[in-house]
Parts: structure tokens; sequence; C-alpha cells
């Protein structure tokens, strides 16, 4: 269960990276070769961390909510049980919103 989770995980972070690639940042000209690294990273940084903070939301909207059934109970132990949960769709949280969800998950509860 542990590796669907995880691979769930790793497909979001390899999605993150391919739009900021075909956006075409760092290419204002006069850039050169070697100047478009540090701003491909930050776009790339600054999408996970919207990914991010939308997650954190989703969580606290559908999963932790005061009536929700994880409100106190979302931890080091239940995070991949509720990863678990996200994958099956056992919450109202649509489905564009499940990868930051995922990706919230991985984040805050390390696993």
């Amino acid at each position: 269960m542990k590796m669907h989770v995880l691979a769930a995980a790793v497909f979001v972070l390899g999605g993150l990276a391919a739009p900021a690639h075909a956006s075409g940042s760092g290419s204002r000209g006069g850039g050169g070769g070697f100047g478009g690294g540090a701003n491909f990273e930050n776009s790339v940084n600054q999408q996970a961390e919207r990914q991010i903070r939308r997650g954190r939301s989703q969580v606290r909207k559908h999963i932790t909510c005061k009536k929700c059934a994880y409100h106190d109970r979302l931890n080091q132990n239940t995070a991949v049980e509720v990863a678990q949960a996200v994958v099956n769709g056992e919450f109202e949280i649509k489905q564009r919103d499940r990868q930051a969800v995922l990706l919230y998950l991985r984040d805050r509860y390390r696993f």
C-alpha cells in the first residue's frame, strides 16, 4: 500500500516539472545558455509550493475539518491511510486537487 502512495507522489512530482519547462521561463533574451537554469529551478519550486498550499487547504476543508473523520487524527501514523483514501476517491476532493493533497501529505508527513 505504501508503494502505491509513493508511486502516486512520484508521479505528482514528475508532473510538476513538465508544465514549468514548457512555459518558456528563462527565455527573455540575453540569458544565454547558462543563466536559465536558476529561473527554471525557481519556477519549479514556486509551483511546488503553490501545490502544497493548495493541498493543505483541501486537507483542512475535506479531511481535518471539525466535522470530518480525521479532525484530530491526522498524524504520521495515519497519513499513509489518508493518502490511500484520497487516491481511492473516498473524500469529496476534486480530481485536479488530489495530486496537490498527496504532495502536501508527502511533504508534511515525510512518507
